[in-house]
């Protein structure tokens, strides 16, 4: 295209109309170079040219364009790649790049950049361990941030549905590579935490260059890891230096597919240690049981053996008692004949006395020995074992109950997450003739067989007809 231009132009007009041209012929472009002359003017405008061998080209970053995520990518003999529109500066008549992005090329510059922005972020504490949380050891709902038709969406989901059966994952597609993938990614983290109910982030991609790598270490996407409300998993596939938003990330795996194994727990492993675990415990109680009864026992033995103690103790005295009065008796009648008659009334008074006094300490020693038979006694010490025994099983009860209520929540949830139970509530599963599972009309074609499973068996069918996208094909 020609252009007819009047006569006698003034520089104001040149400069227009170089600034129209530029609009029509190069609105937008790319240019990668090495920056120079990098200046940051107090009005948080930037300034900066690009150049290569043989020529450099000015630019300028706008405030609204210069987020603090980039501050690491402003450096003196950095290499970028600027995306940005050809402007005309008509008071100088010159033109510059006028920049909305920047990112690092090749390995020296991404390095570079990786070190500086990585040391920043260390300094803020976003990558310390104390502030990483556990992932539940069997989340409910878990979000899959990656891209749809990737590798890794497959590699996870395979791995995830094979351990844990029945696993729900929602997937928030984004581009994981490109100037726009960080903002992707970090739009997809906010949904979630939006959303709620989410008990696990995984984000992941397969492997790459690392330049194809690279919005894994853009500053927003690893402060919104940071600061997600739902624990993040990040595993960046294949990588030879992990990413910064691994990093940050509450924990990391090195594949999709190990993701996928350290979101989800093996199902059958799982059941498989709460029933050794519940054999544990019943042995456990068993041998308590078992102790406290024996202890028991021997606090019985223990109590008779002292009240046998005590009644030969009472049985020796009263001997003792006996012996001693039938000396008294023996020493009396032993008096003279002469003496006798004289003392006879005393004595008959006296020995009167004396049988009554006799016969009281008889008698409170007969009450003091009944109280202590072996009949009694042994009466009170079985009432005092019949508690202790009805106190142990209290106590064994109240020791057994929390594990039974916990043993039967573990079954209750794993019945619960069994894909079985979804299938008796009238649902069913369509899988290939190679075990895939059938998500859209479009993955089978009139002819193929496919196998539906019920909530009790299974059958066999052919696809006949298929209706997609309001049109009707059939075989």
């Amino acid at each position: 295209m020609s252009y007819v231009y009047p006569d006698n132009l003034t520089p104001t007009t040149v400069a227009a109309m170089i600034s129209l041209l530029l609009d029509e012929k190069l609105s937008r472009v790319t240019v990668e170079g090495e920056m120079t002359g990098v200046y940051r003017a107090p009005s948080g405008h930037s300034y900066f040219s690009l150049k290569d061998p043989e020529c450099v080209l000015n630019c300028v970053m706008w405030k609204r364009s210069h987020p603090e995520a980039i501050e690491h990518l402003m450096a003196n003999g950095l290499k970028v790649l600027a995306w940005g529109k050809l402007a005309c500066y008509g008071p100088r008549s010159v033109y510059q790049l006028i920049v909305d992005h920047l990112e690092p090329r090749g390995e020296g510059a991404l390095k570079r950049a990786y070190e500086l922005l990585k040391k920043k972020l260390e300094a803020e504490g976003l990558f310390r361990e104390e502030r990483k949380r556990p992932l539940p050891a069997f989340p409910g709902r878990v979000a899959l941030i990656t891209a749809r038709h990737g590798a890794a969406a497959g590699d996870f989901l395979r791995t995830a549905l094979r351990r844990f059966p029945g696993a729900a994952i929602a997937l928030f597609s984004v581009r994981v590579q490109g100037d726009e993938a960080a903002d992707e990614m970090v739009r997809a983290i906010s949904a979630v935490n939006l959303a709620g109910g989410f008990d696990v982030i995984v984000l992941t991609r397969g492997g790459g260059s690392a330049e194809d790598l690279w919005a894994f270490n853009e500053e927003p996407l690893i402060r919104a890891v940071a600061g997600s409300r739902v624990p993040v998993l990040a595993a960046v596939g294949h990588s030879k230096d992990l990413s910064l938003a691994e990093l940050a990330a509450d924990r990391r795996a090195i594949t999709p597919t190990a993701a996928a194994e350290a979101v989800f727990p093996d199902a059958r492993a799982a059941s498989d240690e709460a029933k050794v675990l519940g054999e544990r415990l019943a042995r456990a109680v068993g041998l308590d049981l078992r102790s406290r009864r024996d202890l028991l026992a021997g606090l019985d033995r223990r109590a008779l053996a002292g009240l046998e103690r005590r009644i030969a103790g009472e049985r020796a005295a009263l001997s003792r008692l006996g012996e001693a009065m039938a000396g008294g008796m023996r020493l009396r009648t032993g008096l003279a004949s002469a003496e006798a008659d004289r003392l006879r009334t005393r004595l008959l008074s006296s020995a009167s006395q004396f049988f009554r006094e006799t016969r009281g300490a008889f008698e409170r020693l007969a009450d003091k020995l009944a109280f202590l038979t072996p009949a009694d006694r042994a009466a009170r010490l079985r009432e005092g074992v019949e508690s202790g025994r009805a106190a142990l099983s209290a106590l064994g009860a109240r020791l057994l109950s929390p594990y039974r209520t916990e043993l039967e929540r573990a079954s209750e949830r794993l019945r619960l997450l069994s894909p079985l139970a979804v299938l008796e509530r009238g649902y069913s599963i369509a899988t290939d003739s190679e075990g895939r599972i059938i998500r859209r009309a479009a993955d089978v074609s009139p002819g193929d067989t496919f196998r539906l499973l019920l909530g009790e068996g299974a059958l066999a069918a052919k696809v006949t007809s298929r209706e997609e996208g309001g049109s009707r094909e059939e075989g």
